[in-house]
């Protein structure tokens, strides 16, 4: 999985984009939990929420952990 470079953010800014992709990951979580459960039911729907939840996590620890560096360096 490449990583797109993206623009320096503030550290307002990551706190913001942290908690909305936070909301996110809840969902998708609670969502491929969902599938999970009623497997083999919505079979066809595991993979792509798989892929959203885990894409979502990874931006995650890296928005937390450039968050991490960003409030150290201060």
């Amino acid at each position: 999985m490449t990583q797109a470079t993206e623009p320096a953010l503030n550290i307002d800014d990551l706190k913001t984009q942290i908690k909305k992709l936070n909301s996110k990951a809840g969902q998708l979580k609670m969502d491929l939990h969902d599938i999970a459960e009623g497997l083999p039911a919505d079979l066809e729907k595991l993979p792509d929420i798989s892929v959203q939840t885990y894409e979502i996590y990874c931006r995650l620890r890296d928005l937390k952990q450039q968050l991490k560096t960003l409030e150290q360096s201060k």
